[in-house]
């Protein structure tokens, strides 16, 4: 294992160039604080790119690599063989990644997965004017702080690059915001007078209420298990839970879930 350098050093461009001149066999991995791409050589052709950012792969890795501003380039040589995901020469992919690469890993930092969350904001009044089009329409009809874009995608029947490029466009321009209504919370079982309902701390109430959405307070959530079980329950709250939910034995029975278990707890209209 030998460190190259950092892309404040060194440019990608020129390592990968001079990878494909010297025939490198091996892995160069590039890390930041939060997250890795790495790349496979053989013989000097790039055969495959897997990236932690958004669990990319093959081609979109390797642009969103183009739009790093910091990390440190390591290379790992070994002639390991694997399945290629990567199927343009790195002359084409240099072009591609010079032209498009910074956006590519702006979009990508925004929306990571398809949990993610978005909802309206006011664009600035010295805003360029931008048209917004038919499929940003039929995206911005979904747009509600509570919605995720797993849902957005199932409810426009886009495909995901659409969906994503609007919703990326959108926060861009000034239109949307991204938010975390989401909230990993502690199952705890309620005692033999509990209410029936999911019963939170006050804070989570005031954090939701902040969300256009849920102004005049929520009064349901969605409580999810890890395994993907989940179920709609009365929300209530008090204060001194912290990040306890106490929710009904019936409902951790449907879960699956047993007390101290970690579930995601989001509101619902």
């Amino acid at each position: 294992m030998s460190l190259l350098g950092s892309l404040e050093e060194i440019k990608l461009v020129d390592v990968l160039r001079l990878f494909a001149q010297g025939k490198k066999s091996g892995r160069l991995l590039v890390t930041n604080d939060e997250h890795q791409t790495a790349l496979r050589f053989e013989k000097g052709g790039l055969v495959h790119a897997r990236a932690s950012i958004g669990r990319l792969e093959g081609e979109d890795a390797v642009l969103d690599l183009f739009g790093w501003r910091a990390g440190q380039l390591t290379f790992v040589p070994d002639e390991k063989t694997v399945t290629p995901n990567v199927r343009r020469g790195i002359d084409e992919l240099v072009l591609d990644g010079l032209r498009l690469g910074e956006t590519c890993h702006r979009m990508n930092l925004l929306i990571p997965d398809d949990r993610v969350v978005f909802q309206m904001a006011a664009p600035a009044e010295d805003a360029a004017p931008f048209e917004i089009g038919p499929r940003e329409w039929r995206v911005l009809r979904f747009v509600d702080g509570a919605r995720d874009v797993r849902e957005i995608l199932d409810a426009t029947r886009l495909t995901r690059g659409e969906v994503v490029r609007a919703l990326f466009e959108l926060v861009e321009r000034g239109y949307l915001e991204r938010v975390v209504p989401a909230k990993s919370l502690r199952a705890v079982a309620q005692g033999l007078f509990g209410k029936d309902s999911a019963e939170m701390d006050a804070r989570h109430d005031e954090d939701w209420r902040r969300l256009l959405r849920f102004g005049r307070g929520v009064l349901r959530v969605e409580v999810r298990a890890s395994g993907g079980r989940s179920a709609l329950v009365p929300a209530s709250f008090k204060g001194g839970l912290v990040r306890d939910v106490q929710l009904p034995r019936s409902v951790l029975s449907e879960l699956g879930v047993r007390e101290g278990d970690d579930v995601l707890v989001k509101p619902v209209a």
